[in-house]
């Protein structure tokens, strides 16, 4: 089989938090960095859809460009085809700041919400991974300044105000801050350096001259790419901080497959937004799929070489899955040989997926997914290969999909990790059966799952499932499967989840561990809902566990 080795060591999450800021000023020290020390992320001529109306940012004077993205108008002919409709309804946005600084500087950042349609706020809530302090804020300003204590800090600024659904904890106009080391583990390419491609703002990209060249360097600005197969020649492109490309990268060709090394670098943004929902990659992505042509639609970035690196861009917009592998197809099927192709993966940003099939990142064979951040309106992570490490990641899952998900089709897998990660939000608004921290999604064929442990996660806010594990209609054994060390603040009763309003339906119970045709084994370690710890006595009432046929489930 073809596996696809990947280290995704995206720098980032940390220790999680979350900070209720009312009146007043923190009695923190007030102290900052110099200008000099902090790099900003800024896009000059960034159109009007892609450029936030409603926040602004300072960083030690600096103002990087608050980028924003929502979603575009439904491709597909009926009503909710493509699950974004209730998205749309409620014109929801997310908006973001990058910037960069060296570890030992705490530079402070403002955030102010320029809009007043949302009216005065009665609190700001920052959630988040990493290390901050909350120095002060103005509610009548609608300000909120927080020092930044050390690199690889991810932070969402939440103003609690007419834009701000309380019974969910969620701000439908997310503010997101992304704060990175200054020092890239893979340094910039020169310009200046033989065979290399300055693709400058303004000019059109020219596929010659990037066939012609080893390194296509995007500049700081706007360029228009498509979806580019990249050519054989090429083993570099960058990015630079304040590159705004539409496009999506393909390195996973025939021509590439037997190369060594390909690398993609930098702090700018790949967005798909020219692409619609399901493009077909056999069109160059100018037409879309009419059904879910998985295997041929267009994902953002696809690697394809052993040995690739793939750090610190941010990807929006996508039209399919994010970032994935060689294969476009089931990644454990027989005769793949990705097991022979290795990376790495840093740095990673994905948000701004409005549609079905927003898948995040597989966590491929021998894959290491650290330190990421994740919005996925599907599946967050794939846990599809053994061996796979998913720790230090921080998510905000949306209305779709499982953050961890083990089925889609039959497998035998082992020895799989995740450590360690942070939901911020859980948007689910009902029980669908592929949906929850854990889930298997039976879609028949069969094999051994074995050796997963999902364990030190933390899950801020409401949610209305923590796992969902069931061999009700596919023949699918699971050993060793634990679930340990889970903190959720909440988790909806059916009544609360019957009356939010989304993509969910409400006809499954809301933790799932179904036996019925193979063996199911099920360890639950320490976790807690509400501050209650869940028992063999009160996993019904207090953890909302259904279970039924011979599952080996205990609970510790």
């Amino acid at each position: 089989m073809r596996r696809l080795k990947r280290i995704l060591n995206c720098v980032g999450a940390l220790a999680a938090t979350v900070l209720l800021v009312t009146a007043g000023t923190s009695s923190a020290a007030q102290r900052g960095t110099s200008p000099g020390t902090v790099q900003v992320s800024n896009t000059p001529g960034l159109p009007e859809n892609d450029r936030s109306s409603l926040y602004a940012v300072d960083v030690e004077g600096l103002t990087p460009s608050v980028y924003r993205t929502a979603p575009a108008p439904r491709t597909c002919p009926t009503g909710n085809c493509d699950g974004g409709d209730y998205a749309r309804a409620d014109h929801r946005t997310f908006n973001w700041a990058s910037f960069r600084f060296a570890a030992g500087t705490t530079p402070v950042v403002t955030v102010t919400k320029t809009s007043a349609a949302a009216g005065t706020p009665t609190a700001v809530r920052v959630r988040g991974t990493g290390s901050w302090t909350v120095l002060g804020k103005d509610l009548g300003a609608r300000t909120v300044r927080i020092r930044i204590n050390r690199p690889n800090t991810k932070l969402s600024v939440e103003f609690v105000d007419a834009r701000y659904d309380a019974t969910r904890q969620l701000p439908l106009d997310g503010m997101l801050l992304f704060a990175d080391d200054a020092t890239p583990a893979v340094p910039a390419p020169r310009a200046s350096a033989p065979h290399t491609y300055v693709v400058k703002s303004g000019t059109a990209f020219d596929a010659q001259k990037a066939a012609a060249a080893s390194t296509v360097i995007f500049g700081r600005g706007i360029h228009d790419l498509g979806y580019w197969a990249v050519p054989s020649s090429v083993r570099r492109v960058h990015l630079a901080p304040g590159a705004y490309v539409r496009g999506a990268i393909d390195s996973a060709t025939t021509d590439k497959a037997s190369q060594q090394g390909f690398t993609v670098t930098g702090w700018g943004v790949l967005s798909g937004e020219q692409f619609p929902w399901r493009a077909d990659k056999r069109t160059g992505g100018t037409t879309a799929c009419s059904y879910d042509c998985w295997q041929y639609t267009v994902k953002m970035v696809q690697m394809g070489t052993d040995k690739f690196q793939l750090h610190d861009i941010t990807v929006v917009n996508a039209p399919h899955w994010v970032v994935t592998g060689y294969r476009d197809d089931q990644i454990t099927a027989a005769a793949d040989d990705e097991s022979t192709f290795s990376g790495t993966v840093a740095g990673i940003k994905v948000l701004g997926n409005w549609h079905w099939n927003g898948d995040g990142i597989a966590a491929l064979p021998g894959t290491t997914v650290q330190n990421c951040f994740v919005s996925a309106f599907d599946d967050a992570f794939k846990l599809y290969g053994s061996h796979a490490t998913v720790r230090d990641n921080t998510l905000w899952q949306m209305d779709n999909g499982a953050a961890f998900q083990l089925g889609w089709y039959g497998k035998t897998i082992t020895d799989v990790r995740a450590s360690r990660n942070t939901l911020l939000h859980a948007e689910w608004t009902g029980t669908n059966a592929n949906w929850g921290v854990l889930d298997y999604a039976e879609a028949g064929g069969s094999g051994t799952i074995s050796d997963v442990v999902v364990e030190g996660t933390r899950v801020m806010g409401p949610v209305t499932r923590v796992v969902a594990l069931s061999n009700t209609s596919a023949a699918q054994t699971f050993q060793g499967i634990r679930l340990a060390d889970t903190k959720v603040d909440k988790l909806f009763s059916a009544d609360e989840i019957n009356a939010l309003r989304g993509n969910g339906s409400k006809d499954l119970p809301r933790n799932i561990v179904h036996q019925a045709k193979a063996p199911l084994q099920l360890k639950v370690d320490g976790l807690v809902i509400g501050g209650t710890t869940i028992t063999r006595d009160n996993a019904a009432e207090a953890g909302g566990f259904d279970i039924s046929g011979a599952p080996q489930l205990t609970f510790g």
